[in-house]
């Protein structure tokens, strides 16, 4: 999933250069680190907030076990695409196969192998 970089000696073609790393691996490293802090930041909020709906939901008696799948499965088929941009950020999103990764996605939240 990840793009192939070129080496500094090979010449990059205008429409690679968009996924060359920064020049500066410093400047690489704490974007890396930001946006998997990030990332994490937005895993742990989604967490805490599915607990309390499933918490809530199963107080007041449950949910359809198969509305839930198929409502998971529409949404993961409308919405993994805007998700992964928007979580990934402009600079990794370039970085990896995105298209491939979302397909991955789909594929397992709808219970299909990838």
């Amino acid at each position: 999933m990840v793009h192939q970089w070129s080496l500094p000696d090979e010449s990059v073609s205008p429409e690679r250069a968009a996924s060359a790393p920064p020049a500066d691996l410093a400047q690489w490293a704490e974007l890396f680190a930001t946006t998997i802090a990030h990332l994490a930041a937005q895993l742990t909020m989604t967490q805490l907030r599915l607990r309390a709906l499933a918490t809530t939901v199963a107080e007041q008696g449950g949910a359809d076990p198969a509305a839930v799948k198929l409502c998971l499965a529409n949404l993961a088929e409308t919405e993994t695409g805007r998700y992964l941009r928007q979580n990934l950020g402009e600079d990794l999103a370039v970085a990896i196969e995105l298209d491939d990764l979302e397909r991955d996605v789909i594929a397992f939240l709808k219970g299909q192998s990838a």
